[in-house]
């Protein structure tokens, strides 16, 4: 079933109600202040599947992720890694081998 929005008058918040076509109202009661609240045209939501998602990427995207990371020298993951000083477990800094 659908999901309608509708836009209190007194306090502007907007309530979400599951109903069906045939039961559509005007106005419902506003689920924070009580007040009357009246239906909003709001925008449709569709959700994807990470498949999905992936399926409609540029075939090209990776080629041109690939290109960027290996013409930044901060993308290199291990940068970090290799600049860590390890800990004794008393919390003190271990001299660098």
């Amino acid at each position: 079933m659908p999901v309608y929005e509708y836009r209190c008058g007194r306090c502007s918040e907007i309530s979400s109600v599951v109903s069906s076509v045939s039961n559509l109202k005007s106005e419902v009661s506003c689920e924070h202040c009580g007040g009357v609240a009246n239906h909003i045209i709001s925008r449709p939501s569709v959700h994807l599947s990470k498949t999905s998602k992936l399926e409609r990427l540029d075939p090209r995207y990776d080629k041109m992720v690939d290109k960027a990371m290996s013409s930044t020298q901060n993308a290199e993951p291990d940068r970090i890694l290799k600049r860590m000083k390890p800990f004794s477990r008393d919390g003190s800094v271990l001299p660098h081998k």
